[in-house]
């Protein structure tokens, strides 16, 4: 019965389904609070954004040999990992205020996002044989349903309790969908091989021809967002905001991701993966067009809403190309590197983005992160038509 593939589709669907709805919750409560948490300890923008791009330097170091792992010892103890890891970046500030362990909170979250990411969408992508993008969205739907939900009752219980016990009841909340994972999911069957350490860290440095060109589009659509996404609550914040309002503006955000999930994920198993991306990253363009207004509350609301568009197009487009342009036995790796490669070259962006925030004008890096999504279509477009 285990050896069944569909029966190991439906289980380890299920399986991540609800495993999205604690990941959720956990994950929105710490990206909504956390910024808002250190806006209140008396951090700047640019310290925000120091802090994120500091985070990333382990995650980057080490997701070569977590790529490594998840071919070797499998797709789902790396996944399980992932989500105990997102429950203790919800504990450490449970507990302190200190930057070191601060930044340690934030470095687990980060690693978190880097191992489950590749180790889950290539437990679904071993698992799934058909209809990916379809996949792809029933998983990844209830995260953004739990994250319609969380943010705005995450921060409407900070104005009453504080920070500390709310981050503490999602990290346990995170710690119970991480073992309910870990007791129901099944590896997939798979073609295993020798593993030649020599030969997987080479394999880990070399970029495969089939997915250059989404390495490109990749590494340019992280930097731009990356330029002011980590400081956009302590933004909405800076404007006025309460952190219930920022949670409703969260909210709405997944809202929007978690209604249109099923359609994203029909409409790239329709037109493909490329122009899934070009469409994804139009919605950026505009959002960060839209946050440039800083004056203007309606256009934060807008830009809200539009993010929740460009992230339902890019998630399935995304997992599906990578999943089109990797061979099974190789799929861990292939989405290991290319997070690797995007994230460590858009490691100074937060710091960039706070910089220009603070010292220019608080609409430098939305603008500047605009220009560089234009570019970025205007690239996969030229590449796409050569191809």
């Amino acid at each position: 019965m285990r050896n069944n593939k569909d029966y190991v589709a439906k289980r380890n669907i299920a399986a991540l389904a609800v495993f999205a709805i604690f990941r959720g919750a956990g994950v929105s409560a710490f990206s909504t609070l956390f910024p808002l948490y250190m806006l209140d300890l008396g951090y700047t923008m640019s310290g925000i954004g120091a802090i994120a791009s500091l985070a990333t330097i382990p995650g980057v170091v080490l997701l070569p040999i977590i790529g490594i792992l998840i071919d070797s010892l499998g797709r789902k103890p790396i996944a399980v990992l992932a989500g105990f890891t997102t429950a203790a970046c919800l504990f450490l500030p449970s507990f302190t205020s200190t930057y070191s362990l601060l930044l340690l909170a934030y470095t687990l979250y980060f690693f978190s996002f880097l191992t489950g990411q590749p180790s889950r969408s290539a437990l679904l992508a071993d698992s799934v044989e058909s209809k990916l993008g379809m996949a792809f969205a029933k998983t990844f739907m209830p995260f953004h349903v739990a994250r319609a939900i969380v943010p705005f009752l995450a921060g409407y219980l900070v104005e009453i309790y504080g920070y500390c016990p709310v981050f503490l009841v999602f990290s346990l909340l995170t710690a119970v969908g991480a073992l309910f994972f870990a007791l129901y999911s099944v590896e997939p069957e798979r073609k295993k091989e020798k593993v030649c350490l020599k030969r997987e860290f080479k394999s880990a440095f070399t970029f495969e021809k089939k997915l250059l060109k989404l390495y490109v589009f990749a590494v340019i659509d992280r930097f731009a967002w990356q330029l002011w996404f980590p400081i956009l609550n302590a933004h909405l914040k800076d404007l006025g905001m309460s952190p219930s309002e920022v949670g409703i503006l969260n909210s709405l955000t997944s809202g929007v991701l978690s209604i249109t999930a099923f359609f994203s994920g029909r409409l790239i198993d329709r037109i493909g993966s490329s122009k899934g991306l070009i469409l994804s990253e139009t919605f950026g363009i505009f959002t960060a067009l839209f946050l440039s207004f800083t004056a203007n509350k309606i256009f934060a609301i807008f830009s809200m809403l539009l993010i929740g568009f460009s992230f339902s197009l890019w998630i399935p487009a995304y997992n599906v190309a990578v999943a089109e342009g990797s061979s099974q036995q190789e799929r861990g790796k292939a989405y290991s590197k290319m997070n690797t490669l995007r994230t460590a070259l858009s490691i100074p962006a937060p710091q960039i983005g706070g910089f220009l925030y603070d010292n220019i004008a608080v609409s430098t890096p939305f603008i500047t992160s605009a220009i560089l999504m234009i570019v970025n279509i205007s690239i996969l477009s030229y590449k796409s038509r050569k191809s």
